[in-house]
């Protein structure tokens, strides 16, 4: 079973890795669940949309030391002036042929995944879109891919839960995920919000599969502060310190930016 864990997670991340993402960029959150089987969520701050790395198709810096002259191909001589400006011409064009070829791959990638793109005007179509959807209080596009919201839901523990679910796209990297167990416990994770080589760096580290670092895809953006605040019994959980005494019961709390690699994760028993 765990051979085909590790195959399932290979082909998911390769899937995901070459499209589009959702991340958390700069933030705040905080979980309350209830031992009455009630939870609040409260998201504030940058959600980013991540297109394929644009770094792959950034051209190398021109060098007129790798331009080669030469009046027979078995002599190469010293390039003349005018050859050299040519030769960084012809470099130029080609690179912003290859930039706009991959900006139009990454446009055509984002409608497969039901993703707006990267003009401005769709952004904002966008984000007036949330706002027809249950929780999202505000949602605004700031330019390059970054949208500031303030997003608040109210809900029950009797079911599954996905934050947040993006209309028109079918996949995505939760930011938070709560999961109802048949004996009652609700395990709660946070798979994208980690930092460094972003969450499937964090989970192939705890699969004890290579960290290929920035070849794994888009890094991490998220910064911010993840809490849970519960009156429940907590079984486990990863946080650095702890739970702590809290008005309304204990509280859990994960700081996450570049060097942090964990995934957020806890386990409650409501009764």
């Amino acid at each position: 079973m765990r051979l085909w864990a590790r195959l399932a997670f290979v082909a998911a991340a390769s899937l995901l890795l070459s499209g589009c993402l959702w991340g958390p960029g700069k933030f705040q959150s905080e979980l309350t669940l209830r031992k009455n089987g009630t939870f609040v969520l409260d998201y504030r701050g940058e959600v980013l949309l991540q297109l394929p790395e644009e770094k792959s198709s950034q051209a190398e810096p021109w060098d007129e030391n790798s331009a080669t002259c030469a009046d027979d191909p078995d002599k190469p001589r010293p390039c003349t002036r005018e050859e050299l400006e040519k030769a960084k011409a012809d470099h130029e064009r080609q690179a912003a042929a290859r930039a706009d070829s991959k900006r139009q791959e990454n446009e055509q990638m984002a409608k497969v995944f039901g993703l707006p793109g990267s003009d401005d005007a769709s952004n904002r179509a966008f984000a007036a879109k949330l706002l027809k959807y249950k929780g999202w209080r505000s949602a605004s596009y700031k330019g390059k891919g970054v949208f500031d919201v303030d997003y608040h839901f109210e809900g029950r523990l009797d079911q599954d839960y996905v934050f947040p679910l993006m209309p028109d796209s079918d996949i995505m990297m939760p930011f938070i995920a709560i999961r109802r167990r048949a004996d009652g416990a609700i395990l709660v994770t946070a798979p994208a919000m980690t930092g460094g080589s972003g969450p499937f760096g964090a989970r192939a580290k705890a699969m004890g599969l290579p960290d290929r670092g920035d070849d794994d895809g888009p890094q991490s953006r998220a910064e911010g502060r993840f809490a849970i605040v519960t009156d429940a019994e907590i079984l486990t959980n990863n946080s650095e310190d702890g739970p702590t005494a809290h008005s309304a019961g204990r509280r859990m709390h994960w700081d996450v930016g570049p060097a942090s690699t964990k995934v957020p994760e806890a386990l409650v028993r409501l009764r």
